[in-house]
């Protein structure tokens, strides 16, 4: 979605960032709807004790009380998804202060893991309105669509505001000679992994934790796709959770699609790699479930598909995958478990290990 503003008397251009004046109340819903303003609290995940005390949206601006900053800057954000082209360039314009002066970031980054950080800025704000503006190139190889907001943990604690907040796409002819590099090269960004990979890519593979259901902060932790929470058809999920060291999933309705349904989590794959992918199913009730890899984000593409026929009893279905080379590096490890009978599921010992 993109919106207008009037910068410096100007005509009115257009800016991918949603409701950045603040003329209505933020969304604060990062799972259903990431393209307008979110709040990302660590307190809330067991990562420090990082909490907002309130928030809300005040005569064309927004206001954000912290109630504890964490350990570290990234603790709290104020965040939404923006979708920026690779090549473009573009301004970035937004007013900002604080009651008490203290150091904030301004980035552009990645969705997903690695998280990387594309643009980064370390601004100080005043008890004053100020205004603050930088000049960005878009990576030749970044994702399209990315995470645009603002880190307030670490330093003090105290009420922070912004208002007019634009991202606005320009040539780079106009970009003022003060913040150009003389011969603007063009920036890639590549997918790095560790030196070895892990020998399971799968986290809590072995549900020796909780089921953190939570797609929009901790996509790399399993969670539940339900189409029922769209509209889309009256797919539900009853019940879920973690017993004995399996992970278990009580599915109500099972809609009219097997991927009305979706137990998921992101992994990391490398380009050309090689893996075996294991895990150990049953149901209360026999029938077919579908087993894939796909693209995180549209036109979710599917890179691996396999049908699981389960049964009562404990079975392990064990496969050989090599991820391509033009492949995505992060993709969805989804079980598809619509359109069939409603049953409860079970999973256990969930692998993807790289073949070394």
């Amino acid at each position: 979605m993109i919106s207008s503003f009037v910068f410096g008397g100007n005509v009115s251009s257009t800016s991918v960032v949603n409701n950045g004046r603040f003329l209505v109340p933020i969304t604060n819903d990062q799972q259903k709807n990431p393209y307008d303003w979110w709040l990302w609290e660590a307190a809330k995940y067991g990562v420090s004790s990082g909490k907002v005390e309130s928030y809300g949206v005040k005569d064309g601006y927004v206001h954000i009380k912290l109630a504890d900053v964490g350990s570290d800057t990234w603790h709290i954000q104020f965040n939404q998804w923006v979708n920026l082209t690779p090549k473009q360039s573009y301004y970035i314009y937004f007013r900002a202060k604080a009651d008490k002066p203290r150091k904030i970031n301004v980035k552009i980054l990645q969705t997903h893991d690695p998280w990387t950080n594309y643009f980064s800025q370390t601004i100080e704000l005043t008890q004053e309105w100020k205004t603050y503006e930088f000049y960005y190139t878009h990576p030749d190889r970044a994702d399209e669509t990315v995470t645009f907001g603002f880190e307030l943990g670490r330093q003090e604690v105290t009420t922070v505001y912004f208002s007019d907040v634009v991202i606005k796409p320009i040539d780079k002819s106009e970009i003022p000679p003060e913040y150009r590099t003389e011969e603007e090269p063009v920036e890639t960004v590549e997918y790095e992994f560790d030196e070895e990979e892990p020998d399971n890519l799968v986290n809590d593979g072995d549900f020796s934790y909780k089921i953190v259901n939570d797609q929009g902060s901790m996509p790399s932790e399993w969670w539940i796709w339900q189409a029922g929470q769209y509209g889309i058809s009256s797919a539900k999920v009853s019940e879920y959770g973690v017993k004995d060291g399996y992970g278990y999933i009580v599915v109500g309705d099972t809609g009219t699609e097997t991927w009305h349904i979706q137990f998921n989590q992101w992994i990391k794959l490398r380009k050309g790699g090689k893996y075996i992918i294991s895990l150990k199913a049953k149901a209360d009730v026999p029938r077919s479930i579908n087993l894939k890899l796909v693209q995180t984000g549209a036109p979710y593409g599917t890179y691996f598909e396999k049908k699981l026929d389960l049964t009562k009893e404990w079975q392990t279905f064990t496969f050989e995958y090599t991820h391509p080379e033009n492949g995505d590096p992060v993709v969805t490890l989804s079980l598809e478990l619509g359109k069939g009978e409603p049953t409860t599921f079970y999973f256990d010992d969930v692998s993807v290990s790289p073949v070394k």
